[in-house]
C-alpha cells in the first residue's frame, strides 16, 4: 500500500485589506409592503442583482418584507426598486440606515408598542 499523499497548505490570504474606514457594524433595513403574490417575484428579481441586498418576509399575512443591505448602498437599492416597480407594485414603509437606523428602529418599535 502506498502512503497517504501529503499536501502543503498555503497560508490563508487576506480577504479584507486594511483601510482607514471601519467595516459597518449594522446593516441598513427597508420595510416594504406589497401584494402577497409579489413577494416571490421581488425575491427573484433581487437575486439577479448579485448580493445587493437580501429579502426576508416579516409577515406573509400582511405581505411585509424586510430588505437588508450594506450602509452606503442606498442609491443602488433605490435604483433597483425603481426598476422593480415595473414588475411588482409595492410601497416603502420605513428605512433604517446603519447604526443610526438601529436607534431609530428601537424608537419606532417603542412608539408602536405604546399605541
Amino acid at each position: 500500500m502506498s502512503s497517504p499523499r501529503t499536501t502543503s497548505l498555503k497560508p490563508p490570504q487576506k480577504i479584507f485589506q486594511a483601510s482607514s474606514q471601519a467595516l459597518p457594524r449594522y446593516s441598513s433595513r427597508m420595510y416594504l409592503q406589497l401584494a402577497p403574490d409579489g413577494i416571490s417575484l421581488l425575491k427573484f428579481l433581487l437575486e439577479a442583482e448579485d448580493n445587493l441586498a437580501y429579502l426576508s418576509t416579516v409577515s406573509s399575512h400582511t405581505a411585509v418584507v424586510k430588505m437588508v443591505f450594506a450602509p452606503g448602498r442606498e442609491r443602488e437599492v433605490q435604483d433597483f426598486l425603481e426598476t422593480a416597480r415595473h414588475s411588482v407594485a409595492f410601497r416603502e414603509m420605513v428605512t433604517f440606515q446603519g447604526e443610526e437606523g438601529l436607534k431609530e428602529s428601537r424608537e419606532h418599535t417603542e412608539e408602536r408598542d405604546a399605541q
